[in-house]
């Protein structure tokens, strides 16, 4: 009985040591290294490989820019604008705002080629399509609560190098939210290595290898991010068979 009562307390220890070394993030834990968040522009090549690296596509390029501002009640906000071109035409156009303090969202307004547009606000957790845009009675009626309190999933190549990198091994629980979506989630990111990635010649850069688990099996990704500039340097994806690549430009 002692030996059983033993085994399951040891159990339980193991257990909850575990999962305390899981560092939960969300927008109102206000956990991400801040003063790495800075204004930029970067862009990238977007293009997919099948499994023996043979190229599928042509690059797309996305422009990403990011800039800090002042909403019209005075509060310091970030700006967010990507845009994502295709064969030299714009595919898509996305705008975000939102708390420069928590980089908790405010506003989500893209325009897709093929889609059309989709716009959401978000009040504190509430997310909510405005008058203007609703189209639909479903669009009326469209109400999430976002919880948990989550970042702006669009942005991820902004907010990932923001985690606070310490050592290999480090977890991490994420919380995004896909506008539209109806939730959000926490996503499970681990430290996985540290290596030296080539970029050019015989320049290299010196980065974090995080790897995400989307929650969907056989889905994941490993960014490589720089230790020093904090960005995405390059991102390597695996979903449906294919490998779809995000290589900074500049």
């Amino acid at each position: 009985m002692r030996k059983l009562l033993l085994l399951t307390l040891l159990c339980c220890f193991f257990f909850l040591t575990a999962q305390a070394q899981i560092d939960t993030i969300n927008t109102a834990s206000l956990k991400l290294n801040m003063a790495a968040f800075k204004e930029a522009k970067r862009s990238y090549a977007v293009f997919f490989e099948d499994s023996t690296g043979k190229r599928l596509t042509s690059a797309d390029i996305w422009d990403r820019t990011i800039r800090f501002s002042k909403s019209a009640t005075g509060q310091k906000i970030y700006e967010f604008d990507w845009t994502w071109f295709q064969k030299d035409s714009l595919l898509a156009h996305v705008k975000a705002t939102g708390l420069l303090s928590s980089l908790a969202p405010l506003t989500h307004e893209a325009t897709y080629t093929k889609r059309g547009n989709r716009n959401f606000v978000f009040t504190g957790n509430t997310v909510t399509i405005p008058p203007a845009n609703r189209r639909t009675a479903k669009d009326s009626t469209f109400n999430v609560i976002m919880n948990p309190p989550a970042f702006e999933f669009p942005m991820d190549l902004e907010i990932l190098p923001l985690l606070p990198f310490k050592k290999i091994g480090q977890e991490f629980a994420l919380a995004f939210y896909e506008p539209g979506a109806p939730t959000s989630n926490y996503y499970r990111l681990s430290v996985t290595g540290k290596e030296e990635l080539p970029i050019s010649g015989t320049a290299k850069i010196n980065c974090w290898l995080l790897k995400i688990d989307y929650g969907q099996q056989g889905a994941f990704a490993t960014f490589w991010i720089s230790d020093q500039s904090r960005e995405v340097i390059k991102m390597r994806e695996y979903f449906r068979g294919r490998y779809r690549y995000k290589v900074k430009l500049f």
